[in-house]
């Protein structure tokens, strides 16, 4: 809690809301959106930029924003505006043209999607924020497709590229009991090592992007997973209450935020 309680970003907002119970500062809140907003460009955008525009979307998201707020309706409003394109002919891409968002991406680790192939980011990220404020509808047309296109390796061109589109298809009403969901698993669960981490040779798959990932799903195969990384997420800890050596609060969110979704999906140590 004393690293949580360190933090004046929306993570932290976040953290002690959520996982802790405790009342954020209204006046840090405030402080916090103040600033988000005032960047938001005319158009709805972030710099005209899809990495800037999605992660000040979640801000808002972590500060408790819903979908009727102004900002968070014209930054919706311009990811709509860069939907729209087709992959090998399947409907319901995001795709920006701005040329620095494929550098920045590569260069970002923070929140839920780590730098894959600058389309599947783009699009997997901008379905994971209609989905969290509401409007799963929207992208269905895009899920569907994902599903088409998954395949039954359980897997995709990188380990990135999997992690982000098995992220959607967990959370999303429509394909959340899917098969394509129920491969994915059993190709993870054939990754996973005694000790807890995912890898398979010198592939290795980001270990708190992959707990946070699973603590989404209520099948099995995950809860089996989870258990079994439980020891290591408790064991990295470190002494301030982070977790990880780069990107902590990412880390922090994704391991404190996997622990709470697993206590609401699963009763644990029940016989």
């Amino acid at each position: 809690m004393d690293y949580v309680d360190s933090l004046g970003s929306p993570i932290g907002v976040y953290l002690k809301r959520e996982v802790f119970g405790k009342r954020p500062s209204s006046a840090l809140t405030n402080e916090l959106r103040e600033k988000i907003v005032a960047a938001q460009s005319e158009d709805g955008s972030w710099e005209q930029m899809f990495v800037y525009t999605a992660n000040s979307l979640w801000n808002l998201y972590l500060l408790g924003c819903d979908a009727e707020d102004p900002y968070v309706k014209k930054g919706l409003d311009w990811l709509r505006s860069i939907g729209g394109h087709q992959y090998h002919g399947l409907p319901g891409f995001f795709y920006s043209s701005n040329r620095r968002d494929p550098s920045t991406m590569r260069a970002t680790l923070y929140g839920e999607f780590g730098p894959g192939c600058s389309n599947f980011y783009q699009t997997t990220y901008a379905v994971h924020l209609f989905h969290i404020f509401g409007l799963d509808e929207e992208v269905e047309k895009t899920i569907e497709s994902y599903l088409n296109i998954w395949g039954e390796k359980g897997e995709y061109c990188g380990v990135w590229c999997t992690l982000n589109v098995l992220r959607i298809l967990i959370e999303h009403p429509l394909s959340k009991d899917s098969r394509q969901v129920e491969k994915g698993l059993e190709v993870l669960a054939e990754m996973q090592n005694r000790a807890g981490s995912w890898e398979r040779g010198k592939q290795r798959y980001p270990f708190y992007y992959t707990f946070h990932e699973l603590s989404r799903s209520s099948h099995k195969s995950a809860k089996e997973q989870l258990e079994t990384a439980l020891p290591l997420v408790l064991k990295r800890q470190n002494k301030d209450g982070s977790w990880g050596t780069k990107a902590q609060q990412t880390n922090t969110y994704l391991a404190l935020d996997g622990l709470r979704n697993m206590s609401g999906n699963f009763s644990y140590g029940a016989q």
